[in-house]
């Protein structure tokens, strides 16, 4: 009986034990599960190691889990097997832009490009990473070379971000609104357009474009952190707030408290202010622009002691950041009259290439960080010897 299912059990493993590593493949290519796809092209693999098609679709399925650098490996692999075929070098350049390494997937366009000279999708994605490394004229130039019907619209989209990177707006401001003419809910291009109108002091005309957008889509962030900087711009700061308060519910980031922060500065809401630079900190515990706007608020409401701290750290993280070491003369003067260490920092401050010296005079500004002393000829020929 034993020996019975003994061969029983041998002959149902059979067909298992005899899988040829095409047979793994075909069983690969119907299976939906990724894992279990890996899994099946890796048995592929291992019967058959120059099996470039189980390669590339193992590379594929670890691409689509997000374990790009296992899909890069395999990817590598295939380009060794089979150098002369572009498809290899594009797959890679797309896992290459996947994480953002904008410059090794440049290169792996340009092999493809070099190996099969007709293909839209090489221009197109090269486009992108030049876009993305600021090489705008290289940009434009690849995209006269997508033919592809399928591409037109993202690559006259590209052509728009290259040229109000140029400062092009006339040209841009045309493409993204050829854009709208075919969609006119196209957001990407509503933003640029918004960019457009902003970057030309045209705010209200900004405003009414964001506005549009997050009307039609609340949750988008970008939308949001425009508008609230062109309300910012125009001195409409409880709109500015509501935004940033917006966008705090929806991704708490630092550089949105930060932002707030700063507003609430402007209104002289000092406890406010203090409060975002911390929140801003929880997230960011290593941030020295935080740390130095919440010393300059601990400053000025008489919390010299957290104000030295502060400006310490600032100084820690960022050594050469300017507007630190000014603010840190300013506590040396302010709170100690302390003559040896605020030119010392003010020293610091204009070696790192602080301009802004007018501001040290006025009171509105720095000016009251330096107040008496900043009338002296001492202290004016320190400045001007600078």
């Amino acid at each position: 009986m034993k020996y019975l299912t003994f061969l029983l059990l041998f002959s149902l493993a059979l067909p298992c034990l005899g899988s040829t590593a095409g047979q793994y493949y075909q069983e690969a290519l119907k299976e939906k599960d990724l894992k279990k796809q890996i899994e099946l092209y890796t048995k592929a693999i291992n019967k058959s190691p120059k099996f470039i098609a189980a390669y590339h679709k193992r590379g594929d399925a670890y691409k689509e889990q997000g374990k790009i650098k296992k899909a890069l490996a395999d990817y590598t692999k295939i380009i060794k097997l089979s150098p002369n075929d572009s498809s290899k070098y594009y797959a890679r350049g797309l896992a290459y832009l996947d994480m953002k390494n904008y410059a090794a997937a440049k290169d792996d366009f340009t092999s493809a490009i070099k190996l099969n000279g007709k293909n839209s999708s090489f221009y197109y994605n090269r486009a992108l990473c030049s876009i993305e490394l600021g090489q705008m004229k290289s940009a434009l130039s690849d995209l006269k070379k997508v033919t592809d019907k399928s591409l037109k619209n993202k690559a006259q989209f590209l052509k728009g971000r290259a040229n109000y990177k140029l400062y092009n707006y006339d040209t841009a401001e045309k493409i993204f609104n050829d854009l709208l003419k075919q969609n006119p809910e196209d957001e990407d291009a509503i933003l640029y357009l918004a960019r457009i109108r902003t970057n030309r002091d045209m705010y209200d005309e900004a405003i009414s474009l964001l506005s549009h957008v997050i009307n039609r889509n609340p949750v988008n962030e970008t939308a949001l952190m425009l508008r609230a900087a062109a309300f910012k711009e125009i001195s409409m700061y409880e709109q500015a707030i509501e935004d940033y308060t917006s966008l705090i519910a929806l991704h708490p980031q630092d550089t949105y408290y930060n932002r707030r922060g700063l507003i609430y500065e402007v209104l002289e809401d000092w406890e406010n202010a203090r409060r975002d630079y911390s929140s801003s900190l929880e997230l960011n515990p290593t941030w020295a622009i935080s740390y130095n706007n919440r010393g300059y608020v601990n400053m000025k409401m008489g919390k010299y002691k957290e104000a030295k701290k502060d400006f310490e750290s600032a100084l820690k993280y960022s050594p050469v950041l300017a507007s630190a070491a000014i603010n840190y003369a300013g506590y040396y003067w302010t709170a100690k009259r302390d003559k040896k260490n605020m030119y010392k920092y003010l020293d610091k401050a204009l070696k790192a290439n602080f301009k802004d010296t007018a501001s040290l005079y006025d009171e509105d500004q720095k000016g009251w960080l330096f107040k008496k002393i900043n009338n002296t000829v001492d202290f004016r020929t320190f400045i001007e010897g600078h």
